[in-house]
């Protein structure tokens, strides 16, 4: 595109989305051909070459919910049953590693090689975990040592066999692409993560936003697909939606920044599937527009935090989207592995949860009492499909001053409690 026509793509964007103008496009969007996939999001690998025992390993594991020691034999169980499976290709939604670590990238590559070589195309985008991760480090007894983190060069060469090297259209702002996985559906992988903005020491920034420029990019290829009769699948780490009431307000992390401007976008040009991961929940929400016009979005829970899903994915010649998922229930190392992991990520999210109400002067007691059903809340909304208890959150005997600074965590539990339509886990929905 010439100078003058990307100003005036940009000026035509920056009034329909940062003035008082509206776009209208016609409510007709090329169809989808039939077509069956599988999605499998957060692995989060972590080799254990790295360090798996110790102070400064268990220090992480007490303020983390992820079954990090069992992520190999994780990522094993789920190529297995992939390459098993009829499915054409395969979509991982981001932090394929659990910070960034480069040797842990090489190593995610090989897992994905292995699907590749049975005839399936994979496609992956970057999770905040994945890029210039400060935290990237190796443990040793009660201490910890930096190593090399993937730059986005790095990472975007490590995954070249996995969307970028295949790629038809690119973003020069971001590691945002265009595949095309099979005639007739362009996959827009999109890049929110903030890596370029991350600290030299500490944790890597969590939320996720779209440049200007991204977002130009954007819709230029959106329209291009509408131009050339392509149906867009959209893949990304954060939520193009709110996946239960108040997320923004609550955990805005994530969420990606603008999500109404773009979620609306993909929605107005037919765009209306969108596959995402990060928070590690079973959830899929639908955002209605008017006039037909609507996003699907379906997160995918992580490989490394029960129920450890996978997903299959189907659409019918009639525009019928169909969505089973299934579960990692047993490993060669853990054949009761379904039940352990439920308890290791509720045990690991009830001592975040009451170390946090201590720190804020509540009675200790009080803080277990409470934390455990914060616990409850967060599995519940992990597994999707929730049902809202009777008393979603009990503070029988918790002094006053316990419920007042427990008090804002009552809104979330709630809300993780409150399913948002449709259903997560099995779905039969037109996409017309």
């Amino acid at each position: 595109m010439s100078m003058s026509n990307r100003f005036s793509q940009y000026l035509f964007f920056a009034f329909v989305f940062f003035g008082s103008g509206q776009i209208r496009l016609s409510a007709q969007f090329p169809d989808f051909p039939p077509v069956k996939f599988m999605v499998f999001s957060d692995p989060h690998y972590f080799d254990s070459s790295l360090g798996s025992e110790g102070k400064a390993f268990q220090k992480y594991l007490d303020s983390d919910r992820k079954l990090l020691k069992d992520s190999r034999e994780l990522m094993e169980a789920a190529l297995s049953s992939i390459i098993a499976s009829d499915a054409e290709f395969v979509l991982v939604p981001g932090d394929l590693t659990k910070d960034g670590e480069l040797i842990n990238h090489k190593i995610m590559a090989g897992f994905l090689s292995e699907i590749e070589n049975s005839g399936k195309k994979v496609f992956v985008v970057p999770g905040n975990h994945d890029i210039n991760n400060p935290a990237a480090v190796r443990y040793s007894g009660d201490q910890t040592e930096r190593v090399q983190t993937a730059s986005p060069a790095e990472f975007a060469e490590n995954y070249a066999a996995f969307g970028f090297g295949e790629a038809i259209l690119k973003d020069s702002n971001s590691l945002s692409y265009v595949a095309e996985p099979v005639d007739g559906i362009w996959l827009l992988g999109l890049d929110a993560c903030r890596y370029k903005e991350n600290p030299p020491a500490g944790h890597p920034i969590t939320s996720g936003e779209f440049s200007r420029e991204t977002m130009v990019w954007l819709e230029q290829v959106l329209m291009d697909a509408r131009n050339q009769n392509k149906a867009v699948l959209t893949m990304m780490h954060h939520g193009a939606v709110e996946h239960y009431k108040d997320q923004k307000k609550l955990y805005g992390e994530y969420v990606v920044d603008g999500y109404k401007k773009v979620s609306a976008l993909l929605a107005e040009y037919g765009a209306r599937l969108v596959f995402t991961g990060h928070f590690h929940a079973q959830d899929i929400t639908i955002e209605r527009f008017g006039d037909n016009k609507f996003v699907i979005d379906v997160e995918t829970g992580s490989l490394v935090t029960w129920p450890c899903p996978v997903r299959t994915v189907s659409i019918s010649s009639d525009q019928m989207l169909k969505v089973q998922s299934d579960y990692i229930t047993s490993l060669p190392s853990k054949p009761g592995f379904e039940e352990y992991s439920k308890k290791y990520v509720h045990d690991g999210i009830s001592g975040i949860a009451a170390n946090t109400l201590i720190g804020m002067k509540v009675d200790s007691t009080e803080s277990w009492a409470l934390s455990g059903q914060v616990a409850d809340a967060f599995l519940a909304h992990y597994k999707g499909d929730e049902i809202t208890p009777d008393e979603p959150f009990n503070m029988d005997g918790i002094s006053f001053k316990g419920k007042f600074l427990i008090g804002f965590k009552k809104n979330l539990v709630i809300s993780l409690h409150s399913d948002l339509p449709p259903s997560d886990n099995i779905l039969e929905i037109s996409l017309k």
